[in-house]
């Protein structure tokens, strides 16, 4: 694990609103049958097309909105990213949370998303 792969997966995946652009990213970061874990939904998003769904989702609730990497931990397979969720050069994100993900064959095979301050 790397920074650019964290880079990749806040900015290239979670904050690229140009579809083609972010389905390449997320072929190259995330394991094809990656498992994501919101705590907005009961279920498990299973797989790239999933991924890609939740984060349409996210992207039409909060248009303009962009992820900032606030702060991160690895050790071995795994990172605890900290991260902010808001409107381009505001100081104050409207979201806060952290990200737990574990790494396989240098890809994304499963994150749990945490969320501290949840949105308004």
């Amino acid at each position: 694990m790397n920074l650019a792969i964290l880079e990749k997966h806040m900015f290239s995946v979670w904050s690229e609103t140009d579809r083609e652009r972010r389905r390449l990213a997320i072929d190259e970061v995330y394991r094809e049958n990656c498992m994501i874990f919101d705590p907005m939904f009961t279920d498990p998003f299973q797989g790239r097309d999933k991924l890609m769904n939740l984060i349409d989702q996210v992207q039409e609730q909060f248009p303009g909105f962009v992820f900032r990497i606030e702060s991160y931990d690895a050790h071995h397979q795994t990172v605890r990213l900290h991260w902010s969720y808001g409107p381009p050069g505001v100081k104050q994100p409207v979201v806060t949370g952290e990200d737990f993900i574990l790494f396989e064959e240098g890809q994304i095979k499963s994150m749990y998303i945490y969320i501290d301050q949840p949105p308004v």
